[in-house]
Order: structure tokens, then sequence, then C-alpha cells
């Protein structure tokens, strides 16, 4: 072998080694988004990605799939945890029984906060009891998404207060869902994605809804007013990733995704305050010309909603403990995590503004 062919081998030899070294060393994680790629949730999800990449260097990428091209909500529990994807977005309200333990976050307790209750939410989820039990379903929680205090976009005629719920064809899901229809609403099962075609084809009066959401879904262009229920908010819906491909990743790479997962709390606690102002600014200045009644309900009428809540938090008890968890106890920590974020928002301020 001439000196030539050695040298080639030997540059070849490197150039492989080199190239398999970095094809071991990034890692891209599939991503599954049922949401479309537009408003503060999908900049807040791109923002998760961005860090991730970052932070690592490029060792560690994510791959958004957007608007359900791999799934839609109702499936993303079961296609996660099998696989389908690496990491995602799973709403709960669609999995009442695997999920119980998420769902306490998404009843109506009395905290208006964004902030406050992606903290307490994030202490509930990263809690030992739900750890494991998301553990049995091939699942590891990552970070909480928010959308924002309850809201109802209606075409005809407004809801002012709950007497005119009566009668309504609403959509909703969860337990804010359940209690309009204690209220006398007809509630339609309909995904939040296709309420837009609802409303404008009048298969429903009204939506549950999420302020900044509502702007990123156009639901504006097919309703006439929007109404505030300062009734709680809504803050299960979280990024979950497959325990499988967690595995397969370096400590430095595990590290990372859980590091950014804590920071998105803080930039969704604050992207969320600051969208929510923008898009009722905008619902009320108007749209292309079309503005919206923003109605707001007094405090009468919410603290009938937060009465009615009750029952329904004794039945998520219930149910959690018949799933084998301390509901009783779960419930009480989430109260005391909401009250020591609120203080803490009280004497510091947000971290943001530190």
């Amino acid at each position: 072998m001439n000196i030539f062919s050695q040298f080639f081998r030997a540059l070849t030899f490197t150039v492989f080694t080199l190239s398999a070294h970095s094809a071991v060393a990034e890692t891209v994680l599939t991503y599954g988004e049922p949401g479309p790629n537009r408003g503060a949730r999908a900049g807040a999800t791109k923002w998760f990605a961005e860090q991730v990449e970052k932070r690592s260097g490029g060792d560690l990428k994510i791959k958004i799939m957007w608007g359900g091209a791999l799934f839609k909500a109702n499936a993303a529990r079961q296609s996660i945890a099998a696989g389908v994807v690496d990491i995602g977005t799973i709403i709960p309200d669609y999995f009442p029984k695997e999920l119980v333990a998420f769902s306490l976050t998404n009843l109506p307790f009395e905290n208006l906060d964004p902030w406050v209750g992606l903290k307490a939410n994030y202490d509930h989820m990263t809690s030992p009891e739900v750890t494991n039990n998301l553990a049995k379903q091939n699942l590891v929680f990552v970070t909480s998404y928010m959308l924002s205090n309850v809201i109802m976009l209606c075409t005809g005629d407004p809801v002012r207060s709950l007497e005119d719920l009566k009668g309504k064809k609403v959509r909703g899901i969860g337990t804010f869902g359940k209690i309009f229809g204690d209220y006398g609403a007809n509630l339609v099962s309909m995904s939040i994605y296709k309420a837009y075609q609802g409303l404008d084809n009048g298969l429903i009066d009204c939506s549950l809804g999420y302020m900044n959401a509502s702007m990123a879904l156009k639901q504006h262009e097919v309703t006439n007013s929007l109404t505030k229920l300062n009734w709680g908010i809504y803050t299960g819906l979280g990024i979950f990733i497959n325990k499988d491909a967690l595995a397969r990743l370096t400590p430095s790479q595990t590290q990372i995704l859980h590091e950014v997962g804590a920071d998105f709390i803080n930039y969704l606690g604050e992207n969320v305050l600051t969208s929510d102002l923008a898009a009722e600014q905008r619902f009320t200045q108007g749209i292309d010309g079309r503005k919206l009644e923003i109605i707001s309900f007094s405090a009468t009428e919410s603290a009938k909603l937060y009465s009615a809540s009750q029952h329904h938090i004794a039945k998520w008890e219930s149910e959690a403990i018949d799933s084998g968890l301390d509901g009783k106890a779960m419930v009480e920590n989430y109260k005391a995590s909401l009250t020591k974020y609120s203080q803490e928002r009280d004497v510091k301020g947000y971290p943001w503004a530190r």
C-alpha cells in the first residue's frame, strides 16, 4: 500500500468517525402539538424547543409537528406513551381516568393569577405520587402550559349572567363545562380547535375559551361577545415525554430538559399575562373592523360558580382515591402551594420584575 492509499484510508476513517460521533451526540426529539403554529402557546412551545437546543449546544433538538399532524388532541396520551412521538402536549380533560392526578389543577380553585397557578401546578406534578402514577403509563411530566382565565365566546345573545346559560348550546369540557351544564347549558362535545366551525355554522352558541388562545384560533371572527367569568384558571395542559425516550437521553440532556421545563414556568407566566392583556385590548378596539363586546361577571355571579365548584372538587377527591391516590392530601397541598406563591408574589413581585 503506497503512502497516498494509507493517507486516504486514514482520512476516510477520521471523517467517518467524526460523522458517527456527531450522529450519536445530536439527539432529535419529535414533538406532537395539536394546536396551530401561531399564538401565545405556539410561541411558548418554540421558546421551549429553542432553549433546549441552545443550552445543550445543539446536542439535543426538538422537532415540532404542528396542528395535530401525527395525532389529534384526544389521542395524545396514548400516542406519546406508545412512542408515536417522543414528547408532546397532553390535555388531561380528554383522559379523565388515566390523568386524574393532572386534572386536579383544572378544577376551579380561587386563583386568577397565571404565574401562581403554574408554580403550584409544577409542585403538584413533580410530587413523588404523581410521578409514580405517570410512570405506570410510560409518561414523564416535563412542564405545564396554562390557558389563562376561563372566558366564554358567544354568537347571538351574550352571556351576562348564569341565567343566560339556560338552553344555550355550549362547547365545554372538564369541570368548567360540567358546571355550565349544571346551570342549564346544553353541552356539546367538541375540540377547541373545531369551535370556530361550530360557532360559524350554528352547531354551538357559545364556547368555553381562553383569552389569548381565542385570538390564536381566530374565534373572534365568528362571535360577537366575550364574557370574562372571573372564575379559576386552567393550568392542566402539559408537556410530557415518553419514559423510554427520556431514558435514552444522556444525563446532561436530561438535566437540560428539566431545567428548561422549570424555567418555562416563569417565562410562560409573564407571557400569558402580557398576551392576555394584548388580546383583550385588540378585541375591544376591533380587529379588521370587528369588535367584541367584553362583559365581566359580577362578584356575585362568580361567587355562585365557585360555590358550585366545591361539589366537583369533592368528587375529584373521591375519584382520585378510587384510583389509588391520596386525593384529600393532594387538594390540600395544591391549595397550600397557591397560597405560598400568592404570598411570594405579593412580597417579592413576579420573578421577571425583581
